[in-house]
């Protein structure tokens, strides 16, 4: 298991930060009193046929911690063998995590099951990107189902989705037969009200019940369909909060 966890810092001094590696290697790029930045690289080939990666995530109240993929994953080709992809988060009251990562490609003959689990604590707030492509080029893709679960340390649900994609059968009102998904959820802030202004990169978005939005980009290719100019508005305040 892959373990990244941050404290808080002592009088004066800079966040703690505990790094553990799995089939995945964290590495420090930077921290402050209340900020850390920690980069994840594949120690390996990975997704391989039952390769399991597990990461665990630990966010100390009042801390912010960036994580930020070095490059993406792909999910090779297997004979019928489950990989799969689990992340848990823990996140303190007031705590701040923003998590980038780079496209997951499934390639032909992969079969992918990703879980990702956040509980928050009181005001704190998350933003987690995923992006999802369907096959590498001239492939139509393989099959993954995606689960993001959030919640408050209660219990109490504030955005629960399963997301079956198959590359070999598209589905309407899914993907279609578009390749590419690209989604940004911000959970614990009230996305912005002004208009999109025309020409950016921001997708399309839905605001939910609690103080929180998911903004979605589907494409033929990554550089056709992404959210860029939103999640990078919808970041940069999340990290000002601890600043």
């Amino acid at each position: 298991m892959t373990t990244i966890a941050v404290t808080e810092a002592a009088p004066g001094g800079r966040l703690k930060v505990r790094l553990a590696p799995g089939l995945l290697q964290p590495r420090l790029v930077t921290r402050t009193a209340g900020f850390a930045h920690v980069a994840l690289v594949a120690g390996g080939a990975t997704l391989l046929g039952g390769d399991s990666v597990s990461i665990r995530v630990e966010v100390g109240a009042g801390c912010t911690l960036r994580i930020e993929d070095i490059g993406g994953t792909v999910a090779y080709p297997s004979t019928g063998r489950l990989s799969e992809w689990t992340v848990d988060a823990v996140v303190g009251d007031g705590g701040v995590l923003v998590w980038e990562s780079f496209p997951f490609v499934v390639a032909d003959r992969a079969h992918v099951r990703r879980r990702t689990t956040v509980r928050r604590g009181a005001d704190a707030q998350v933003c987690l990107r995923e992006i999802l492509v369907l096959g590498r080029t001239g492939e139509a893709g393989g099959r993954i189902v995606s689960t993001t679960d959030i919640r408050d340390v209660d219990g109490t649900p504030f955005f629960v989705e399963e997301l079956s994609l198959d590359g070999g059968h598209p589905q309407p009102g899914v993907l279609g037969q578009s390749r590419v998904l690209d989604t940004a959820i911000m959970i614990g802030a009230e996305p912005e009200a002004e208009a999109t202004p025309t020409g950016t990169h921001e997708g399309h978005v839905l605001v939910l019940a609690r103080p929180g939005a998911v903004a979605r980009a589907i494409g033929s290719a990554t550089h056709a369909a992404h959210v860029d100019d939103r999640w990078r508005r919808w970041t940069n305040r999340a990290e000002r909060r601890t600043e």
